[in-house]
């Protein structure tokens, strides 16, 4: 039995602001009040303000290392830079694993102590390149859900390519992969992580609908049911994905989505932006949680999700850095603050969400994507919890702290950062790796990453005209929708 004692802190949650003491056992929290006692260890946080950690229920840890890649792209073009780079964008085991380490330690440094993580990997390297991600998060002792990211189709399949013509003789739809091959990495997969760690959940990662063939993405929904596990997927990032989807599907994708039985607690849905109020009435009768990106989303003018309405139909909304090369940045306090002030431009302000609604849905939300007790200073919870000095915020009242933890912090006052019980940043230093020899790593890769980028963006000059001109005619398209929502 191991035990650690947070002494003192200013607890803060969305159901209590007091001080007390909290005491951790094997992980979990034992005891939360005043006067508690251990023969363990003692984390001392007197003046200190103490709060569940941040949940980022969506990120691609193989973008880590891209940072700046790209400015003023659309989706789809950035697709093609970021996503389908080239050979020269691949990255090897070893690449995957620094690349996932820092990730975490950003993530760490401000405050996150879970993460929802959907890597991108090359199928020739699928077994060796999870298994070093699961190790990245293992060695730092971050709690990762990892759903392992795949596809059977190339991105030309993704695109209403007959909206320009002559593109289609350019980008040709083919099958990249057979659905048994695809099926067989993924079991195996499970197979080896699955009870595995203690802070470690294999999850499975179709990239998103139209990036999937049919076949494919039911096979994940009943690879997911039979073996118990999560799945996260891209829902209606682009505009354009709403043609793909009634041309694939015959009608809306979240109606199939229900149709195959896909709309469950064991499933998250990223981005969820081009949704139709039938599509919203929905997701709010099921059990599935929408992941809103809203930093991404705005860099990548993507659209803005119908979060507020969502809500009222009283769906599970989490919250999500998403990837590097997209939103640059894994700080959720930044994605938190985005959602709370981003829908204020075209909703009214009763329908505007509050700081307190904001760490709802990146605590109880993001705990509902990962499918475990998190997001409370209470026994039976994880003993996730993030330490912040008081040098930059005062103790006010719940309401009052709320707001200043959503809107005037951006991570500078994270002191220290308990995930499982065990102490992996104390006062700023980052304690189970060399944080120092891993950026130095990282920097090479980097170094070589960029060395490339010059020849993936004479690739992508090639076909740039008929990207832009996709993108006009994307943008013209009149969905029909009883609400516009982007």
């Amino acid at each position: 039995m191991t035990e650690l004692l947070i002494r003192g802190g200013h607890l803060f949650d969305l159901q209590r602001a007091e001080a007390a003491d909290v005491l951790i056992r094997d992980g979990m929290i034992a005891e939360v009040g005043p006067g508690l006692t251990t023969s363990g260890t003692v984390l001392d946080a007197r003046g200190k303000i103490v709060m569940p950690g941040y949940v980022n229920a969506h990120t691609h840890s193989n973008q880590a290392l891209e940072k700046g890649l790209c400015d003023r792209f659309p989706l789809d073009a950035w697709m093609v830079i970021a996503s389908y780079g080239g050979v020269n964008a691949e990255l090897s085991p070893r690449d995957l694993y620094i690349s996932a380490l820092v990730g975490a330690i950003e993530m760490i440094r401000t405050g996150s102590t879970s993460v929802l993580d959907m890597p991108r990997i090359d199928m020739a390297r699928f077994a060796e390149g999870s298994d070093a991600i699961m190790q990245a998060y293992a060695d730092i002792g971050l709690r990762a859900a990892v759903a392992v990211s795949y596809t059977d189709v190339n991105f030309a399949a993704s695109l209403p390519l007959e909206l320009v013509p002559g593109l289609s003789d350019t980008l040709k739809p083919r099958r990249t992969a057979a659905v048994a091959d695809v099926i067989s990495h993924l079991e195996a997969f499970v197979s080896r992580w699955k009870g595995r760690h203690p802070l470690l959940s294999p999850m499975i990662g179709p990239s998103s609908l139209p990036r999937c063939s049919t076949e494919l993405f039911e096979a994940s929904v009943d690879l997911a049911r039979r073996n118990g596990i999560g799945m996260q997927t891209h829902l209606l990032s682009g505009k354009s994905q709403v043609m793909i989807g009634k041309e694939r599907y015959g009608g809306s994708t979240v109606e199939f989505l229900k149709r195959i039985g896909c709309l469950e607690d064991w499933a998250s849905f990223a981005h969820s932006i081009w949704l139709s109020d039938e599509d919203v009435n929905i997701f709010g009768d099921s059990f599935a949680v929408a992941v809103h990106n809203p930093v991404s989303n705005m860099k990548l003018g993507a659209g803005i999700a119908p979060m507020p309405e969502l809500r009222k139909a009283g769906a599970k909304i989490a919250l999500g850095s998403d990837g590097a090369s997209s939103a640059d940045s894994q700080n959720m306090f930044e994605t938190v603050k985005g959602a709370a002030i981003l829908h204020r431009i075209n909703h009214e302000q009763d329908d505007w969400i509050l700081a307190e609604d904001a760490l709802d849905m990146c605590w109880h939300g993001g705990a509902a994507a990962m499918r475990q007790k998190l997001g409370r200073i209470e026994p039976g919870h994880a003993a996730d919890l993030t330490v912040l000095h008081t040098r930059n915020m005062f103790h006010a009242p719940k309401d009052q702290l709320a707001g200043q933890i959503v809107h005037s912090e951006l991570g500078n006052s994270v002191d220290s950062v308990v995930v499982g019980g065990e102490v992996v940043m104390r006062e700023g230093a980052i304690t189970r790796i060399d944080e120092a020899a891993i950026h130095a790593e990282a920097q090479e890769i980097v170094s070589r990453l960029y060395a490339h980028l010059p020849d993936r963006m004479r690739r992508f000059e090639e076909v740039r005209p008929m990207f832009q001109e996709l993108e006009r005619r994307v943008n013209r398209t009149e969905l029909h929708f009883a609400r516009f929502c982007g």
